[in-house]
C-alpha cells in the first residue's frame, strides 16, 4: 500500500499545486503537467504481476466497521483462551512472523480502498479534479493475488520488505480478543490512534503504513504533511496444532493532511480506510 498510495497522494498534491498556481505567461515553462512528470518520477511504484486493473471506484463513505471483515462468532472462549493483553499479543507476533519463514503460498484476496467523504476538504475549484483522480487510482482489487515465491512473500506481505510480519508492543492496543473455538485461535486487535507511524513502530510494526517523510520529502512546495491512525483492526486465525496464522484482514482508516506552499498556503485533508484480506498456506 505504501508505494502506491503515496503515487496517489503526490498526484492530489500536484493537483493543489496547479490549483494554486496564477495564470502564467507565454515565457512560463512550468505547468501542471511537469509537476506531475516530475513527482512520479520521483517515487517507484511496483505492483505484482498479477494484479489487476481496479474495479469501478465507489463514494460512497464506509466506516472501519464496515470495510472490515465479517464479526466473528460469539461463542465464549474456554478456560484455555488467553485473555490479558499482553499474552493475545504475544501469540499473534509469533504466529504471524511463521509467515515469512515457513508459508508456502500468501494469497491476497482483496483490497479495498474507500474514500472517507467526511474527511476530506479540498480547496474549492478543484473538487472535480480531485474526485476524478481519487477514481482512477483508488480502486478496488478483487482479483485475488498468489504469492508462492519465498521472495515476494517477504516483500509483498505485511509489513512489506521486512523480516518480519510483526513487532506489535501491547502498548499500542486498546482491545484485544482470543476466542478458542476448539481447533483455532480467532484475535481481534484494535489499535490505539497513531499519529506519523513509520514502520517497525506503533500501528508500523504491523500494519502497512503511508510515512509522512517519505512523501513531504518528494515534493518541496509541501510545507507541512501528516498522517492520522484511528480505528485500526487486525483480525486473525491461528491453527491451534501448529500455531500457524492462516487467515488474516486489516483495516486501516487514516486522515491525511497537507499544507501546500505556493504562490500562498493552501491546507487540505483526505480520508481514507484501506482493507486487506489474506489466506495463508504451509
Amino acid at each position: 500500500m505504501k508505494k502506491v498510495s503515496a503515487f496517489i497522494l503526490a498526484l492530489i498534491i500536484t493537483v493543489l499545486s496547479a490549483g494554486c498556481t496564477p495564470d502564467s505567461g507565454p515565457d512560463d515553462t512550468t505547468t501542471a503537467a511537469d509537476l506531475a512528470v516530475t513527482t512520479a518520477a520521483d517515487i517507484t511504484v511496483t505492483e505484482p504481476a498479477s494484479s489487476t486493473e481496479a474495479v469501478t471506484y465507489e463514494t460512497e463513505q464506509t466506516s472501519a466497521e464496515e470495510t472490515s471483515a465479517p464479526e466473528e462468532t460469539t461463542e465464549a472462549p474456554t478456560e484455555s483462551a488467553l485473555k490479558t493483553t499482553a499474552e493475545i499479543v504475544a501469540l499473534f507476533n509469533n504466529s504471524a512472523n511463521k509467515i515469512k519463514t515457513d508459508a508456502t503460498k500468501v494469497v491476497k484476496n482483496y483490497e479495498k480502498r474507500t474514500v472517507n467523504n467526511d474527511k476530506v476538504v479540498i480547496p474549492a475549484g478543484l473538487e472535480s479534479t480531485a474526485e476524478s483522480m481519487l477514481t482512477t487510482f483508488m480502486g478496488d482489487d478483487t482479483e485475488p493475488i498468489i504469492y508462492a515465491a519465498k521472495a515476494d512473500i517477504q516483500s509483498e506481505y505485511l509489513v512489506p520488505d521486512q523480516s518480519y510480519v510483526s513487532k506489535l508492543d501491547p502498548a499500542y492496543v486498546a482491545e484485544a480478543t482470543c476466542t478458542d473455538t476448539g481447533s483455532e485461535y480467532k484475535i481481534v486487535l484494535k489499535l490505539k490512534e497513531h499519529k506519523n507511524p513509520t514502520a517497525g513502530v506503533g500501528i508500523g510494526a504491523v500494519c502497512d503504513v503511508i510515512e509522512a517523510g517519505e512523501v513531504a520529502e518528494k515534493a518541496p512546495f509541501i510545507e507541512d504533511f501528516s498522517t492520522e491512525y484511528y480505528s485500526c483492526v487486525v483480525r486473525a486465525t491461528i491453527d491451534k496444532a501448529t500455531g500457524k496464522m492462516v487467515s488474516s484482514n486489516y483495516t486501516t482508516p487514516l486522515i491525511l493532511k497537507i499544507r501546500v506552499n505556493m504562490f500562498g498556503t493552501h491546507d487540505a485533508s483526505l480520508g481514507f480506510t484501506f482493507e486487506k484480506d489474506y489466506t495463508i498456506t504451509y
